[in-house]
């Protein structure tokens, strides 16, 4: 028994102790080893993921008619309006169960306050927010030209199975993307805002540059190579081989201004601000947002004046915002 979790009362009339409890502590990762901290966050994401979706089955069969795991099975094929909202909501519950939620936890087994851990204490000021929107938008160009060079990128001969495997992959996944983005009515693009917006935006900041970046940085004594390992697993968990390197150069973008701020919401906003401005995009263009033509993909070829004119101006930007915060931290210092 800890004697320091509890609270002694003595009763003067006897030999009598009351141990009262004060505290639990539930910290259990807090001094851990951050070997023993990446373990224990992939058992979090494993079990949490399996057993909100094994909920998720059980709460969408209540509503679909027939089998819900022949529903499961038949909803790729999407031959109805159903088929598309229940992969939404599946898609829905893999952002909540295999990011949000073991994030969450994780940062409470490490620091009793969640904000405190992830650096939510407060907003960031207005000007700051309006700088990462414009560098994130205006780094379109760059990412548009490091699109173009991902597909050209043809591998041996010897790895043709990979390479046909990845386009394949590649063009399943863009398929799946302009489905995903097809809407016909204000509700479709209230979803997809909530969806690829609000839930992607807010799990996959929580996890990659709230902890798996500051675990890679701690780790390697190294910020540039800790932003960057993190950006790699950001970009690869997509599973969108061809659109790798725009992914990782927009996550050491927003890794960037994660570790400059030291304030999450900055990455959250800019990253939910890229997102739903692509939802907003196709919407009220009724613009597809990605071609399904691999020859019209390597026939449009991006400006490389536009590209470097945008390289430079995501690098100034992000050197203002850290001349911004030095001179912040100086002052309260």
């Amino acid at each position: 028994m800890n004697i320091s979790n509890f609270q002694t009362i003595y009763f003067s009339c006897g030999k009598i102790t009351i141990f009262v409890k004060k505290s639990v502590d539930l910290q259990i990762l807090k001094n851990s080893k951050i070997s023993k901290q990446l373990f224990a966050l992939l058992l979090l994401i494993i079990a949490i993921g399996i057993f909100v979706n094994l909920l998720g089955i059980l709460f969408a069969a209540i509503f679909v008619d027939g089998n819900i795991f022949d529903r499961i099975q038949e909803m790729t094929l999407l031959q109805s309006c159903s088929d598309l909202s229940l992969m939404k909501y599946f898609q829905m519950m893999t952002q909540i169960g295999f990011f949000i939620l073991p994030a969450l936890l994780f940062g409470f087994l490490v620091n009793k306050s969640i904000a405190s851990f992830f650096r939510l204490q407060s907003f960031p000021p207005l000007s700051i927010l309006l700088l990462g929107i414009i560098i994130i938008l205006l780094a379109n160009p760059f990412n548009d030209w490091l699109i173009y060079q991902n597909n050209l990128i043809s591998l041996p001969d010897s790895l043709s199975a990979l390479e046909t495997w990845m386009r394949d992959a590649e063009q399943k996944a863009t398929e799946m993307t302009n489905i995903f983005l097809d809407m016909h009515h204000f509700s479709d693009y209230l979803i997809n805002i909530f969806m690829i917006g609000i839930l992607a935006a807010i799990g996959e900041e929580l996890l990659l540059r709230g902890i798996f970046q500051p675990m890679m940085i701690k780790a390697a004594k190294n910020a540039h190579i800790g932003i960057w390992i993190a950006a790699f697993v950001f970009s690869f968990i997509h599973l969108q081989f061809y659109g790798f390197f725009a992914r990782l150069f927009m996550g050491a973008i927003l890794g960037y201004l994660f570790y400059y701020s030291n304030n999450l919401w900055l990455p959250i906003i800019i990253h939910f601000v890229n997102n739903s401005a692509a939802v907003s995009y196709v919407y009220f263009t009724n613009t597809p947002l990605y071609s399904l033509n691999q020859q019209q993909i390597e026939g449009e070829t991006p400006s490389i004046t536009y590209a470097l004119l945008s390289l430079i101006i995501v690098i100034v930007g992000i050197f203002f915002l850290r001349i911004y915060y030095e001179k912040l931290n100086n002052k309260k210092t």
